[in-house]
């Protein structure tokens, strides 16, 4: 019979709490930056491709996958690294290169699993605190390189949750001047802004990018995520990596989702009206301080009041939206994803009952 002894986990684990993007029930859930127009597989894989699709093998190499993925990106096969959604090859990159006595640098606020994944790791997390408007500055950012000597550089361009781009020169000097470290560029949203720095590694082989089929692709449910790098770097990274970390299932899926270009580019002119719409309504409200965007969210501040009060009143009209103001220099903040055309204009409708007679 048990005493109630429990195993011990690390002590600076021992208080974590899962990671949680608010899931409320609510008619219009705009919360989570995923695509909200329905996206079946069954549009991209018919039965007899699903025949193909053995499930009592493990997985072989995903070669038409990759392929696509090359083709699209101008890189070899080989510098690609896939990963169970982004956040694995994420974690690849603290196991790898962080670890117990070496340092993650971020620009804050950003993404919250960045400093969860390096802490997982047993690395350590410096922090540059940007604050709101969100300008990383090139003296800004090698300043803190500097300070810091961090063997992890963290940059999220098109950055969440703020929306807005670091200059390509940003990135290129921190590169430049961390050699010796890896600068990891989080392009999660970068199809929405039109912008890589992919063809910059070749010159700078320090530098990796992550990409995710979780926002433009419409491919949340997927779960897959790529890294692409040198091919030295890429090698270490399969080097660490868990075996068969994609399903056949995924792969298949994946590799014609990847072949679909033309429906990235209708999502992006869609997104950029729908972006406007919303932003143009918030700039209405006196209440709210609105953050330019380039991405499928927009962060907004509440000039006073509870934000959680704010939130539930969202909440109440039926549209749920995305509390960060615990995030690190968002104090107030709430951010709604770019949904539909009739769920953005659901928020906007909601603008009213949340902050009072919207201005003309």
């Amino acid at each position: 019979m048990s005493d109630g002894t429990l195993p011990a986990p690390r002590g600076d684990l021992a208080g974590f709490a899962p990671y949680r993007t608010q899931q409320m029930d609510a008619e219009v859930r705009l919360q989570s930056n995923e695509w909200a127009e329905p996206n079946p597989a069954a549009r991209h894989l018919r039965e007899e491709d699903l025949e193909r699709v053995l499930l009592n093998r493990y997985p072989k190499a995903a070669t038409e996958l990759l392929a696509a993925l090359a083709e699209r990106y101008g890189v070899g096969p080989e510098q690609i690294v896939l990963g169970n959604g982004s956040n694995e090859v994420l974690l690849y990159s603290f196991l790898l290169f962080g670890g117990h006595g070496r340092r993650t640098l971020l620009f804050q606020p950003t993404y919250s699993m960045h400093a969860r994944l390096t802490q997982t790791a047993g690395g350590t997390v410096a922090e540059e605190r940007i604050g709101l408007p969100y300008a990383v500055t090139r003296e800004r950012a090698l300043g803190a390189v500097e300070r810091h000597r961090p063997e992890i550089v963290v940059i999220c361009s098109p950055n969440n949750p703020t929306g807005t781009l670091v200059d390509e020169d940003v990135i290129l000097a921190v590169a430049r001047a961390a050699p010796r470290s890896l600068v990891v560029v989080d392009e999660a949203y970068a199809d929405f802004a039109g912008v890589s720095v992919v063809p910059r590694i070749a010159e700078r082989p320090n530098l990796v990018v992550v990409r995710t089929f979780s926002k433009a692709r419409a491919a949340a449910g997927l779960r897959l995520g790529l890294l692409i790098a040198h091919p030295t770097v890429a090698a270490m990274y399969r080097a660490v990596q868990l075996p068969y970390n994609v399903s056949a299932l995924t792969a298949a899926v994946a590799a014609r989702v990847a072949r679909d270009e033309a429906e990235v580019p209708r999502r992006v002119r869609q997104c950029a009206v729908e972006r406007e719409k919303v932003s143009a309504a918030l700039a209405r409200v006196p209440a709210v301080e609105t953050f330019d965007s380039v991405t499928n969210f927009v962060l907004f501040r509440i000039r006073s009041g509870a934000v959680d009060d704010a939130h539930a009143r969202f909440l109440r009209e039926g549209v749920l939206v995305r509390d960060v103001s615990s995030w690190p220099g968002c104090a107030g903040c709430l951010r709604v994803s770019i949904g539909t055309p009739r769920e953005n204009d659901r928020f906007v409708a909601a603008l009213d009952s949340v902050f009072g007679r919207v201005k003309a």
